[in-house]
């Protein structure tokens, strides 16, 4: 394998977790639980959702042995809620 093969399996491995964690954060912070949220920073809250996520994918690979099964994008999802539920349950 050479090393731009590796770089892109590497980039291809973690694109889904890290945008997916962004997406979320822009919308639960920026458009739908603006006061609740409004303590926490943008960059705290996407780094707990992308740990999360990556927790998930990693998770998945060790499970099921591929990337890139639906059950393992449910459980990268599944997780990936888990900080901002947390910090929506502290907040009310």
């Amino acid at each position: 394998m050479s090393f731009l093969t590796l770089f892109w399996h590497l980039a291809n491995f973690l694109a889904a977790p890290l945008l997916v964690a962004a997406l979320l954060v822009l919308i639960g912070k920026g458009l739908v639980w603006r006061q609740p949220l409004r303590a926490a920073g943008w960059k705290r809250l996407w780094l707990e959702a992308a740990a999360a996520a990556l927790v998930g994918q990693v998770a998945a690979l060790a499970l099921w042995g591929v990337e890139g099964k639906l059950l393992g994008y449910a459980l990268m999802l599944g997780l990936m809620v888990l900080p901002l539920g947390w910090r929506l349950s502290r907040a009310s």
